[in-house]
């Protein structure tokens, strides 16, 4: 069996309506930096389920609380210091959500041209002789 992860090449399409620093972000961004965390939540106060972290790009703040979700949830100075960083230009307004993948994501393509050329190369993979 084989799959395909599309939702972050999708957000980074010229339609998506996410900010442009998501797509900057995205594109500038390896596999490597992203991460599971429920610490955009936690600073944002978002009541996501704490079971399903957000896989986003990492940045100091993640870093400094990796491990340590509850000491940040109970510290309103350090949830404080995050919005003031976002305040400054520092941290950008909100998570970019990004799986792993992003490392194959180099450029904002049109949804259109996305979707024709993933249909293309399914129908090359479904062309081909299964191997045993």
């Amino acid at each position: 069996a084989a799959g395909a992860l599309l939702g972050t090449r999708f957000l980074v399409c010229g339609e998506a309506l996410a900010p442009a620093y998501v797509a900057k972000a995205i594109i500038g961004g390896t596999g490597e930096d992203t991460e599971r965390s429920r610490i955009s939540d936690i600073a944002r106060a978002a009541p996501w389920p704490s079971k399903w972290a957000a896989r986003t790009l990492r940045n100091r703040i993640y870093d400094q609380w990796r491990g340590r979700e509850e000491e940040f949830a109970a510290d309103p100075a350090a949830r404080q210091a995050y919005q003031d960083a976002v305040t400054a230009g520092e941290l950008p307004p909100g998570p970019v959500w990004a799986s792993e993948a992003i490392d194959l994501i180099t450029e904002v393509d049109d949804a259109a041209d996305l979707v024709a050329r993933l249909a293309a190369e399914a129908e090359q993979a479904l062309s081909r002789p299964l191997s045993r």
